[in-house]
């Protein structure tokens, strides 16, 4: 079956394999020095008993930030706790989840296991750099070996969960369709050409004056019919990118330059070109080659994405629903706050 943990589940998957698990008894924060060590043991929360140390809620932190998840600006005002709590809801639903594992008796294929470690230890350019990092991170194969069987579990817990979530109906998707026709809009484009004749911070009035009527001239032996626009192009046109194409730019949409410049592309015919205008760098004489209405994508076209999306949206929401039902059943004892965190771990 498909498979859609949410962001919470997904970061502490991906951030399992190669994190030092350091699950081992430590005392409650109450009296560390604020000049305490990144490496501290101190315990920042339990989840039925089971510590949650610094070390670990720094590790998830890092795993969190390197994942570029997307933050309102808000949250990026306030991102160091937004990290924090973040790490917390993974480290809090991977013990969760390794505990139904354990309650379910999930077994995890060996061979499975081998072919996950194999994976991980490719992605390094040697044998001895992969040694040398789980050197780094204290850990040893074996180490590695009970992470992946503890993440794979996980994902049999979430898989068992998520089995009996129903798909998409024609109905849901037509619904999603009708009731977002934004997203299904694709603007108008132009298929534009240019030529551009370069000007300089240095150039005087009078150079600028001669540049402009040398592009005027090319536009006048192009309505003539002395050159054409690709061949003008080829020959004088001072952008290197487009100048060996014939100038070609490709497809334009709407909304994707400055209004001003929108307007006089999406008003002109097709096959008619611009007056020379100027900008800060040169002197542009644009032609349209083709235009395209705005149109809608269809349904029929547009189908198999809704479905996606939807079942994803209500995969992630039957399973942060289990999630939260196993919290509500949990003990979780909390020692440390965010503010009390981030004295401790000032960001850098």
């Amino acid at each position: 079956m498909s498979r859609w943990p949410s962001v919470a589940v997904t970061i502490v998957f991906g951030s399992l394999c190669l994190t030092a698990s350091a699950q081992e008894k430590a005392p409650a924060a109450s009296a560390t020095p604020a000049s305490a060590q990144q490496e501290s043991n101190v315990v920042v929360l339990r989840v039925s008993g089971e510590p949650i140390t610094e070390k670990q809620v720094l590790s998830a932190m890092e795993a969190l930030a390197s994942q570029n998840v997307p933050m309102t600006p808000e949250q990026q005002k306030q991102r160091r706790t937004v990290l924090f709590k973040g790490a917390l809801d993974n480290l809090i639903t991977s013990i969760l989840l390794k505990n139904e594992a354990k309650k379910q008796n999930v077994t995890v294929d060996k061979a499975k296991i081998d072919q996950q470690f194999q994976q991980i230890a490719s992605q390094y350019p040697s044998q001895e750099a992969f040694q040398k990092t789980m050197a780094r991170l204290n850990m040893t194969e074996a180490d590695v070996r009970k992470n992946i069987e503890e993440s794979m579990s996980m994902q049999a817990v979430i898989d068992l969960t998520l089995k009996d979530v129903p798909p998409a109906s024609d109905a849901d998707i037509q619904k999603f369709y009708d009731s977002n026709p934004d997203k299904f809009a694709v603007p108008a484009q132009a298929h534009v050409a240019q030529i551009v004749l370069k000007i300089e911070p240095t150039n005087t009035p009078e150079q600028k004056a001669e540049i402009k009527k040398k592009l005027e001239d090319i536009r006048a032996d192009i309505e003539s019919k002395k050159i054409t626009f690709a061949d003008a192009a080829a020959k004088f046109s001072q952008d290197s990118a487009s100048a060996s194409k014939g100038g070609d730019l490709g497809y334009l949409s709407r909304n994707e330059n400055i209004k001003s410049l929108d307007d006089i592309i999406f008003a002109m015919p097709e096959g008619g070109m611009t007056a020379v205008m100027e900008a800060q760098n040169g002197f542009y004489l644009l032609k349209v080659i083709e235009l395209k209405p705005e149109e809608k994508v269809s349904l029929e076209a547009a189908k198999p994405q809704i479905k996606q999306y939807l079942d994803k949206s209500a995969q992630q929401r039957a399973l942060r629903k289990y999630v939260d039902d196993l919290k509500s059943k949990a003990v979780i004892e909390t020692f440390m706050s965010a503010e009390e965190f981030d004295k401790r771990h000032p960001a850098q």
